[in-house]
């Protein structure tokens, strides 16, 4: 019988700190619930048992001795396969990488070991991060804990659906167009993008020079704030890290919102695009929420939608195809499909295209900079169609719909998704909350009291 879902990060910390459960349990939990049904999910790349096994009895001997690392000792986690991992092969799902191994960690995953996570493998991705479903990568695609037969959004795909199905409490994800916040939406989980810098990248396998992120994927908000503590800080191996104070980002959680200034950025689901109803409604809802807990509400404006998106457009490929050019011309049969086209697209651009693109984005970044000075927050959409079907291989799916993440990589800003809804089908509706740069405190709370008050997050995809 297949144990039922692991508690939330949060509560798994306090049940290890008052002895009412122990790493090894929460772990074997996690294993058998993989073993049960990632047969059938995919989420996992490779499953590190034994390893994890070790992690969590060291856990455990370290907190019968007084010792305590913070909220992640001994909680079960996850990577996606794109991090440095000493000792394992880090893959980024394609056949030219099947071989690659760091000879050390990733900032982020030497921080989780440090921080006393205990580390039960790796999970799927889109290839390189940029290739899409079903593509003929490495590893087979993840499926949607909650329909199979639609995508899990990408291209943190596994951890959307780890941390969906229960397979672990939390995952890692990376974000360069909407990556975390993607899949975050599609699974019905939370997912956090901080601003750009706050989190290390080093040993994370790039997709973009200017645009990569790594953030915490998790059930709750509450969770997502847990594990960015000992993420986020000065990364002295990654030259994008910055250099500013890092807060508790759980001490203000329970605030609430009193006050709190949220600016509604609805054109870009309704007007720019036409989202169906569902989501509309879902995403206003957010804001009719936030409003009855006392924040100040208000209708913004926002360059159109398609701008951003066309910026990126122009951006994440160009760096993308500077990044993986050599290797393209060396090792292109090795690519996917969808991955070698899309990222050869990044070829055609000229550089007054990435020039004027850049200028275009500094504007783009000054108009949401004047929104947030009399805004904290800003909520829109973290999602402008439902999961599309598995079967939909369109070589570049993302020239039909406006990227609904692609506006807070171009301004560098935190942002974070909830689920703000259901279809009627019962798949899940997520929408963004983004603030000012280095605010993912203000951010999260915003999220954590849309999250306690809505209600939304007693529902399990029916596995």
């Amino acid at each position: 019988m297949t144990p039922g879902p692991p508690p939330t990060v949060a509560r798994a910390a306090a049940a290890l700190r008052s002895g009412a459960t122990t790493s090894a349990a929460l772990t074997e939990t996690c294993l058998a619930r993989i073993a049960a049904l990632d047969g059938r999910l995919h989420a996992f790349h490779v499953v590190t048992a034994e390893e994890a096994r070790a992690a969590a009895r060291l856990a455990d001997e370290e907190r019968a001795r007084g010792a305590d690392r913070g909220p992640l000792h001994g909680i079960p986690l996850a990577l996606k396969d794109v991090f440095y991992w000493k000792g394992r092969k880090t893959t980024s799902n394609s056949r030219a990488m099947r071989d690659f191994e760091a000879a050390d960690d990733a900032t982020v995953v030497a921080r989780l070991k440090e921080a006393g996570a205990v580390l039960l493998g790796q999970l799927n991705t889109y290839e390189f991060t940029f290739g899409g479903r079903p593509a003929p990568a490495l590893f087979p695609p993840a499926l949607n804990p909650w329909n199979p037969a639609r995508i899990t959004g990408g291209s943190s795909s596994g951890s959307g659906a780890a941390v969906a199905a229960g397979l672990c409490l939390g995952a890692l994800g990376t974000d360069a167009g909407g990556s975390i916040r993607l899949p975050a939406a599609f699974n019905g989980v939370a997912g956090l993008k901080p601003t750009y810098g706050r989190v290390g990248a080093y040993g994370d396998m790039p997709l973009t020079f200017s645009f990569d992120c790594v953030g915490p994927m998790a059930w709750t908000s509450e969770d997502c704030a847990l594990m960015l503590q000992p993420l986020a800080g000065h990364d002295p191996r990654d030259p994008a890290s910055a250099r500013v104070p890092v807060p508790d980002y759980a001490a203000g959680l329970d605030r609430g919102v009193a006050g709190l200034r949220v600016g509604m950025i609805r054109h870009f689901y309704t007007s720019d695009f036409a989202a169906p109803a569902a989501i509309a409604e879902a995403v206003d809802d957010v804001g009719a929420v936030l409003a009855r807990l006392g924040a100040e509400v208000e209708t913004v404006e926002l360059p159109p939608l398609l701008d951003w998106h066309a910026v990126g457009r122009v951006l994440i490929p160009a760096e993308a195809f500077a990044i993986h050019e050599e290797r393209l011309q060396t090792r292109w049969e090795e690519y996917g499909r969808l991955a070698r086209n899309r990222l050869m697209l990044g070829g055609l651009f000229r550089a007054v295209d990435y020039i004027q693109a850049q200028r275009r984005r500094a504007e783009l970044l000054a108009a949401l900079e004047a929104v947030l000075e009399r805004c904290d927050v800003v909520v829109t959409a973290g999602m402008l169609t439902p999961a599309p079907p598995l079967d939909d291989a369109e070589p570049f799916p993302f020239l039909d719909v406006p990227t609904i993440g692609v506006p807070f990589n171009l301004t560098a800003s935190p942002c974070h998704v909830v689920r703000a809804g259901f279809f009627a089908d019962g798949m899940p509706i997520g929408a963004q909350i983004a603030g000012r740069h280095w605010e993912e405190a203000t951010v999260l709370r915003a999220a954590h009291a849309f999250e306690t008050a809505s209600g939304l997050l007693d529902r399990r995809p029916p596995l």
